[in-house]
């Protein structure tokens, strides 16, 4: 079950519904972008590296600037971190 403390994070779900197993991918995403030193705190203890790792790998959704910081601590390559190797969305086509 998610911490009370760290329900504030997740606004805009049911925060009690969360499974932090079958949910993981999110969890970790939410609180790498916007959580505090205690929610990392927190993210760290119960997930290990490898699984932080896994999500920061793959993730589109994190923005450049967290993407850098966790690719530095958890020491990735840039270009094993997808959303620093590609943009978020499909580029649209010009006006005509």
């Amino acid at each position: 079950m998610l911490p009370v403390a760290l329900r504030r994070f997740f606004w805009d779900v049911d925060a009690g519904a969360l499974d932090l197993e079958r949910h993981a991918r999110f969890v970790i995403e939410r609180l790498l972008e916007h959580g505090d030193d205690e929610a990392v705190a927190w993210l760290r203890a119960r997930y290990d590296r490898a699984a932080l790792a896994a999500v920061l790998r793959s993730s589109r959704s994190l923005d450049r600037k967290t993407a850098r910081f966790w690719q530095a601590v958890l020491e990735i390559p840039e270009s094993g971190v997808r959303c620093l190797r590609e943009p978020p969305f499909p580029p649209r086509p010009a006006a005509s």
